[in-house]
């Protein structure tokens, strides 16, 4: 099972591949190059269909993240590959064409690194599952804890 370890820079390529997903754009994948690159925790690539969906993927992604105060460093390229740097995750924007001609998967990797949005949300959702369950041993224990405690209180009046 691949394993997707849970920070920051993790919650930003997420939220990307959010964003991009809710504008429609398809084969959304992030590909985790924290051990292949110095350059960057991950890189989220996506295809859309022409130019212009391109440029309005890129600005909703810029304008979406500058609402929470999270700025592109650098923005490059026009049309058919945009790319967008936020230090600790690179997007590469692609109409299909050229994506199928660079096909920088295969640079970074394939799929022992590479998550699709969809599997992306699974390990998510398992995690969160994860973390319930967690709190709930917790809770559970601290119950315990607390009942033991006042009997322990109760004996040692009643003597």
């Amino acid at each position: 099972m691949k394993v997707l370890e849970k920070n920051e820079s993790t919650d930003l390529a997420v939220a990307i591949m959010e964003l991009c997903d809710s504008k429609k754009a398809e084969n959304i994948v992030m590909f985790d190059i924290t051990k292949l690159s110095s350059v960057a925790n991950y890189m989220v690539s996506l295809t859309v269909s022409n130019t212009t969906m391109s440029k309005a993927i890129a600005d909703y992604i810029e304008e979406s993240l500058n609402k929470v105060s999270i700025r592109v460093l650098r923005r490059d390229g026009v049309g058919e590959w945009i790319v967008l740097d936020y230090n600790e995750v690179i997007v590469h924007i692609f109409t299909a064409e050229v994506r199928d001609y660079y096909h920088l998967e295969k640079l970074w990797g394939e799929n022992k690194n590479a998550f699709s949005l969809e599997e992306v949300r699974k390990i998510l959702e398992k995690e969160e599952e994860k973390q319930k369950e967690e709190k709930k041993k917790t809770d559970t224990k601290q119950k315990k804890d607390e009942k033991a405690s006042k009997q322990t209180k109760t004996k040692k009046e009643t003597k």
